[in-house]
């Protein structure tokens, strides 16, 4: 009851690129989805619990976890304190299984109120980490084309960028390096690989966790 003690749930927005594109994970069945979420125990840390979260749903670990802000909220479950995180997943060429199904950002179904505006908030961090940090890379491979690199730029956008433009401050951030291997890409014609340069300063770059001893 909204005049008694509001339910406290965890929520979390998990985002994975498929097919050059940025989808997010929702539970339930076709009619009623929403984000991923469990009331927090009484002795785990709340971002153990946002872990165990995703391992549910997904039977896979994130690349990259954080605690995006808590939200009073009524919606039509009630009224609750939501805490919502962000995560980040790479799940090969296909999206990992779930109880649910992966949505298009851009194309959502229904969903609460407090979930869309959860995801907004969600989406609009991501965006703006591009700008100031190599968040786009939890999304990847170990290994990537550049094109794979700018396509993950352009689905967390919304937006093309120019091909020119976007490789030219990529070699002045000096945070790639080739393998110098090729592997063909959708136009057939073989690309070079690359690799996250992972000796930054980490309170500027985001090391992924399969970057650990590059």
């Amino acid at each position: 009851m909204e005049d008694g003690n509001p339910a406290v749930d965890i929520r979390i927005v998990l985002f994975t690129m498929v097919e050059g594109r940025l989808l997010v994970a929702l539970h339930g069945d076709i009619c009623r989805p929403a984000l991923p979420r469990a009331a927090p125990g009484a002795t785990a840390s709340l971002d153990v619990e946002a872990r165990r979260i995703v391992q549910v749903t997904t039977a896979l670990h994130e690349q990259y976890l954080e605690q995006l802000y808590t939200v009073n909220a009524r919606d039509e479950s009630g009224w609750a304190i939501v805490i919502a995180y962000l995560g980040l997943i790479c799940s090969g060429p296909e999206a990992p299984p779930l109880d649910g199904g992966w949505y298009a950002v851009g194309v959502l179904p229904t969903i609460g109120e407090t979930d869309r505006r959860v995801i907004d908030y969600a989406l609009a961090r991501l965006r703006a980490k591009l700008g100031y940090t190599t968040i786009a890379f939890h999304l990847l491979p170990q290994t990537f084309t550049l094109s794979e690199l700018q396509g993950a730029y352009e689905a967390i956008l919304g937006r093309a960028l120019d091909k020119r433009n976007f490789r030219r401050r990529l070699v002045a951030a000096k945070i790639l390096e080739s393998t110098e291997t090729q592997r063909r890409d959708r136009s057939h014609r073989p690309a070079l690989l690359y690799r996250f340069r992972a000796s930054h300063d980490r309170e500027t770059f985001l090391t992924p966790s399969w970057a650990g001893g590059a």
